[in-house]
């Protein structure tokens, strides 16, 4: 759950998604009458960093951010700003309270749905590894 909140921290507070995408940043999945485009991130997996010395205090965390969107353009847009969003925080830094060491890009992937929706929708999904302290 901390990696979630380091998401949706950096994802909420870039002026230039929140342009895109207005306040449709969802954890899990996109509420049914949701406009578009539209995101959601989801937590993937989550691994301690093994010690010798007692429990860990560090995670890795895989997470998944998914862009929606009626066009592919307007998706390929909103995916290209998630992107340059966490590229563009100063690490090691602090995020909703929680303490985040990295977060690396570990690509991502285009998919179609043509069931859902009026004209079906398009998305990306792109996944970010993220190295935090858990709290």
């Amino acid at each position: 759950m901390s990696a979630n909140k380091i998401v949706y921290n950096i994802l909420s507070n870039n002026a230039a998604l929140t342009a895109l995408i207005s306040t449709r940043l969802n954890p899990v999945r996109i509420p049914q009458e949701s406009a578009f485009p539209a995101v959601s991130y989801q937590l993937i997996s989550e691994i301690p960093n093994p010690t010798k010395s007692g429990h860990s205090r560090t995670e890795f965390a895989r997470v998944q951010v998914n862009a929606y969107g009626i066009t592919l353009a307007s998706t390929e847009s909103v995916s290209s700003a998630i992107r340059t969003a966490f590229e563009a925080v100063s690490l090691p830094g602090t995020f909703n309270g929680i303490k985040c060491q990295t977060i690396e890009y570990d690509g991502e992937n285009q998919t179609a749905d043509d069931t859902a929706a009026f004209a079906g929708l398009y998305q990306i999904s792109q996944d970010y590894i993220i190295n935090f302290t858990r709290g």
